[in-house]
């Protein structure tokens, strides 16, 4: 028996955990962050309890109560007592996690996952995952790609000293390379800190590969992060294919179409399928953000400053050619340039060297105190390119020379700069919830205390502005690859809009499966 069971991801956007099983055998679709339930009852003060384990998220339901998928050392004591009448409560032998991309609503929460599943993904997506928990910080757990070990002691889950117990890296089997450049293996055993890395290479897949009875195919598709694919799992009741986020109207919507393509000479049994957007008629292409935002700067006298997601690197790239065009030089925060770092070393096609390409620059903050990290790149960039480290001082005597990469959380930055006047271009998306929107509201009153021109999307206004790609395919073009691909059974997920895929059951079986509901498919 084929069976599918959703604990996450359905009748919402974000947060996917799908299981596919078969005679015994399990594998994970994403096991991402559902920000909304999250949302529901912590904020960026108040996070789950990391001397608690996973405990904290299953009280409140936002994990599901499978026992034997998470890490031993989070297991608080007599945590599964409590879970022994739960309708949901089950053992579970996961064979591996097929990460789609790495948004953390898709992969936030294999920070709990026991740390012997691999995850399986591109190579592009393991390198992002490493820069994240690289250079990540804060209360929430990001244990994406090594483990810290804990252990109990004092009535709570503690960690290990570092004197006593290395990093656990997690296996990550990467599709889409058959090698690696000494460069990316380099970046993948690197740690800037005090506690050891107890590395796992990076094993390589190709385009196909076996996992337990499981085979399983990965396509490149198209999104607002690079190495973004969906994924073919053949069973005994057929193929099952996942495609999670995707579109067509950005750069590489070229291997969406392939996916599709592929995907549909399957014949697959089901189709579990993205819909974030499907009222959208008419996407923003990224090709329209640039010349838009080219246009914009083009006639600033000024700052100019671009608000965008912090892993669109296409937008970033996008903004690296509108500095190109305008004189201006690109400056990129340390996350930024650690991050294009990565990717350059995994050869990611079209990304530049940050310490050798003259269009970049660095920004300095001044510290007390830098992180391992944070102190290697500050010094390779020296070594490099000590011209190209800026401060806020050379920013504020020359703000027509460059174009600032920041967001809310280096707005710091701006008081020691002091601009008057410039430009500030917001490339990301709308509001979607009452705490984006009085996000957005502080954003507003940074702008205009210092009397920028706002040009973008702030708050609700849904208006078209011309400066942000979805990273999400648009209603035609779901229409195009379920069209396309015409499976068996088809079943929406990461979407709060039901009615859109309703009109395909005249073509398929479409089913809506409930929050931990299981969907026999063979």
């Amino acid at each position: 028996m084929t069976a599918l069971t959703f604990y996450d991801g359905v009748g919402c956007i974000g947060g996917n955990k799908i299981l596919i099983e078969e005679n015994g055998a399990a594998l994970l679709l994403d096991f991402g962050t559902n920000f909304k339930a999250e949302g529901m009852y912590f904020d960026e003060f108040l996070g789950p309890r990391s001397s608690f384990g996973f405990a904290d998220l299953l009280s409140l339901e936002i994990l599901p109560p499978l026992r034997g998928l998470y890490r031993p050392d989070l297991e608080y004591p007599g945590v599964w007592e409590r879970y022994a009448d739960h309708p949901l409560y089950r053992q579970v032998e996961v064979l591996g996690v097929l990460l789609s991309h790495a948004h953390f609503d898709h992969c936030g929460h294999i920070s709990y996952l026991r740390t012997d599943i691999p995850v399986v993904t591109s190579l592009t997506s393991a390198v992002i995952c490493k820069a994240l928990q690289d250079t990540g910080g804060g209360n929430r757990l990001q244990e994406i790609c090594y483990a810290t070990p804990r252990e109990f002691a004092g009535g709570v889950l503690k960690a290990v000293s570092y004197r006593n117990a290395p990093f656990v890296q997690r296996p990550y089997f990467v599709f889409g390379a058959q090698a690696a450049a000494p460069a990316v293996g380099d970046f993948w055993t690197q740690y800037d800190g005090s506690r050891a890395l107890a590395c796992r290479p990076l094993t390589f897949c190709g385009e196909e590969g076996e996992c337990g009875p499981f085979r399983v195919r990965f396509w490149p598709v198209d999104h607002s992060i690079p190495g973004a694919g969906a994924f073919g799992v053949k069973t005994a009741a057929g193929w099952v294919v996942y495609t999670g986020d995707l579109r067509l109207h950005g750069c590489q919507g070229a291997l969406t179409r392939r996916f599709m393509a592929e995907a549909a000479a399957l014949r697959p049994v089901a189709l579990i399928c993205e819909g974030t957007h499907p009222a959208t008629t008419e996407p923003v292409t990224e090709e329209e953000v640039y010349a838009n935002a080219l246009a914009i700067v083009r006639r600033t006298k000024g700052l100019v400053v671009a608000d965008f997601g912090p892993r669109n690197v296409e937008r970033l790239l996008s903004f690296l050619r509108v500095g190109a065009e305008t004189g201006r030089q690109l400056v990129l925060t340390l996350k930024d340039v650690y991050l294009l770092a990565a990717l350059h070393a995994a050869g990611e096609p079209g990304v530049p060297d940050p310490f050798s390409d003259c269009r970049l620059c660095l920004f300095v903050k001044p510290r007390v105190t830098l992180r391992g990290w944070e102190k290697a790149l500050v010094e390779r960039f020296a070594a490099a390119a000590p011209d190209r480290m800026v401060g806020a001082v050379a920013v504020a005597r020359a703000q027509e020379s460059y174009l600032l990469c920041f967001s809310y959380y280096d707005f710091h930055a701006l008081l020691d700069i002091g601009p008057r006047g410039g430009t500030y271009i917001y490339s990301s998306s709308e509001a979607f919830d009452e705490e984006m929107l009085l996000d957005h509201r502080r954003v507003e009153n940074w702008i205009n205390h210092f009397a920028f021109t706002l040009y973008g999307s702030l708050g609700r206004d849904r208006e078209r502005s011309g400066l942000h790609a979805s990273g999400h395919i648009h209603g035609p073009g779901l229409e195009e690859l379920i069209a396309t691909v015409r499976p068996e059974i088809l079943i929406p997920v990461h979407t709060e809009s039901p009615d859109f895929f309703r009109r395909f059951a005249g073509q398929c079986r479409v089913v809506f499966p409930g929050r931990g509901e299981r969907v026999v498919i063979g």
